[in-house]
């Protein structure tokens, strides 16, 4: 395969990449118990390229280096808050402003964060409280929340700078909460000092089972403890209990998608330090749920931010859906289980998400984010500063960690998103179009000849898949990872073929008469700007099940953002034009079924 023009631009893209002095991670204290299956490239070790690449940027450019500084710090510095939960904002910024730094080495960018560090740590008060309630509302709403974040925040800063007051400052917040809650006299119960059923104060346990690793301080792993235990009060929200026994996250507590799902991330951090397997069941139980009952097809959950009955997935702008932060933390719970399980599924929702949900979040014009995100409807993204603003730039700076990595002894390919990466093993190049089309030629590069699997995720909607390197000829079966074990040597060049194949998806149950069309990994959306003319979005649908569709990229106008454009033959002898449901503006996901089948 001969991608020139293509090859240029990776290598270009390559030498541009800015130089990261990234200082060694600070070594944990705790080494895990559980070895993770799949570990993700180093941000420092990779470049991706191509329209992931596109977004990753917009969202550095256009969103962090723009962020409102003075009002992340605004209610740290001038007790209380504007509102209950505004002290998550800055936690937010450093976790996603790490990631981010540690892919792009941008100076702005580490500036600025040093310079929002600095300004929280001196309005930390000498108990260790560092939240934005005054002394006779502390502990109540959200405010532990705002220290979970706070604890994100500075532990993901102090991991890519080595930055002690940062840590000193998460060992102040951890001593504070291990003082003021337990079991012990005088102290409170989490559960009752939050909203949804304690869940999100609760969620503080990720963060916290973090600052157990890096300290070793066993006073912290005992609240964990303490707070997983917490979950089965008789005022609690019974995760482990009720997901065990229900399967369902409808059924558990309040079914408030978010807090629930940042507890279960937290409480597979805690299995992945403890080994104990009974913390790792209620987590995939509550995957599976989601996966299967509450998913929709854009890789998201929740309706008016709360799961939703069994298949209730309805998407209308009324329906509030996929509340960005769910979007985000269904990622996080997903990438967990990934690094844990090394199973594929995971890295299967992982494309679902990243390539629909997340990205349509995103305006890539000025990097504004929607709140909510519908199917059918017309997006509303907002500059500021509210949850989901804040949340889904963290999404958007995990796509690089998502593409590749190491699984067990060999490397593994997740999304083929171009670019190159480094490991122990190999350094490896991808050039590729991909989602535009399915050819792929990855050049592996061995200091020396090695023999090592590499592994090749072959997404569940491929029909055919194959892989040849040096004549040889590998075929991989949709939904798993073909696995290639052989001897390397350096300039190897492995060339793939996939089908980005088309197909329609019935609505059923929830819009029985209706398809979505979905092309490789991009879900499609029928563009209202460009279907001028159609007297109605609400009926307009493919003429057949037979789908015929036909690229016409070329011809979307040049005020037009996004760069695929894709032309089928409607109803009613209307050509229809649709764009990826990541690009459109004003827009329907479900078409109308068509009446016609196909011959076949």
């Amino acid at each position: 395969m001969r991608l020139p023009i293509l090859a240029i631009i990776l290598a270009a893209l390559c030498a541009a990449a800015p130089a990261r002095r990234v200082p060694n991670a600070p070594a944990p204290a705790v080494t895990p118990k559980i070895q993770d299956r799949f570990t993700p490239t180093p941000y420092d070790l990779e470049q991706i390229s191509g329209l992931l690449e596109e977004r990753v940027r917009i969202n550095l450019e256009k969103r962090l280096l723009r962020v409102d500084e003075r009002r992340l710090l605004a209610g740290f510095e001038k007790r209380p808050g504007e509102q209950d939960w505004i002290g998550e904002h800055v936690g937010k910024y450093l976790h996603a402003g790490a990631n981010a730094w540690l892919y792009t080495g941008d100076p702005r960018l580490k500036t600025q964060m040093d310079r929002i560090v600095r300004a929280l740590i001196a309005t930390q008060l000498s108990d260790g409280y560092l939240g934005t309630y005054t002394d006779d509302k502390r502990w109540t709403s959200w405010d532990v929340w705002v220290h979970k974040y706070d604890l994100l925040g500075l532990l993901a800063y102090y991991e890519i700078t080595r930055y002690e007051p940062a840590l000193a400052s998460a060992r102040k917040v951890g001593d504070l909460l291990v003082r003021t809650f337990g079991t012990g006299p005088g102290q409170r119960d989490i559960i009752a000092s939050s909203t949804h059923v304690g869940m999100a104060a609760s969620s503080v346990l990720e963060p916290m089972v973090l600052l157990y690793r890096q300290t070793g301080e066993p006073r912290y792993l005992e609240f964990c403890q303490y707070i997983v235990k917490a979950w089965e009060q008789p005022n609690g929200p019974k995760l482990i209990s009720s997901l065990n026994a229900t399967g369902s996250v409808f059924r558990t507590a309040n079914s408030k998608a978010y807090e629930m799902m940042s507890d279960l991330v937290g409480l597979v951090e805690l299995y992945r330090t403890t080994g104990d397997p009974a913390l790792l069941k209620p987590a995939v139980a509550a995957w599976r749920d989601i996966q299967s009952r509450r998913l929709y097809i854009s890789g998201t959950t929740s309706s008016h931010e709360h799961f939703q009955e069994d298949l209730s997935l309805r998407g209308e702008q009324s329906d509030d859906v996929g509340e960005g932060c769910a979007t985000v933390t269904w990622m996080q719970l997903t990438m967990q289980l990934l690094r844990v399980t090394g199973e594929v599924q995971y890295a299967e929702e992982l494309e679902r998400t990243i390539y629909n949900q997340l990205l349509a979040a995103q305006n890539p014009a000025d990097g504004d984010i929607c709140y909510f995100t519908a199917l059918n409807g017309k997006k509303s993204p907002t500059p500021g500063i509210n949850c989901c603003v804040s949340s889904e730039p963290r999404g958007i700076s995990m796509i690089p960690s998502l593409a590749w990595g190491r699984k067990d002894s060999g490397v593994a390919v997740l999304l083929y998103a171009g670019g190159r990466l480094e490991s122990d093993l190999a350094s490896l190049e991808m050039r590729t179009r991909y989602p535009m089309d399915g050819a792929v030629a990855i050049t592996v590069k061995p200091a020396s000849p090695a023999r090592f699997p590499l592994y090749l995720r072959v997404p569940a909607w491929a029909s055919t898949y194959t892989a040849v390197v040096n004549g040889e000829r590998y075929s991989g079966a949709a939904g798993s990872f073909l696995t290639i074990d052989r001897t390397w040597y350096p300039g190897d060049v492995l060339q793939i073929h996939m089908d980005i194949a088309v197909r329609a998806i019935s609505g059923k149950p929830t819009y029985s008469q209706s398809v979505a069309i979905q092309r490789g990994p991009q879900v499609l959306a029928l563009e209202e700007s460009l279907n001028a003319g159609l007297p109605s979005l609400d009926t307009a649908g493919p003429r057949s099940t037979s789908l015929n569709l036909r690229d016409v990229s070329r011809e979307l106008p040049v005020t037009w953002l996004g760069k695929q454009g894709y032309a089928i033959d409607g109803q009613d002898d209307r050509t229809l034009t649709l764009v990826p449901f990541a690009d459109a503006v004003s827009y329907r996901v479900w078409l109308s079924e068509p009446k016609a089948k196909s011959a076949n």
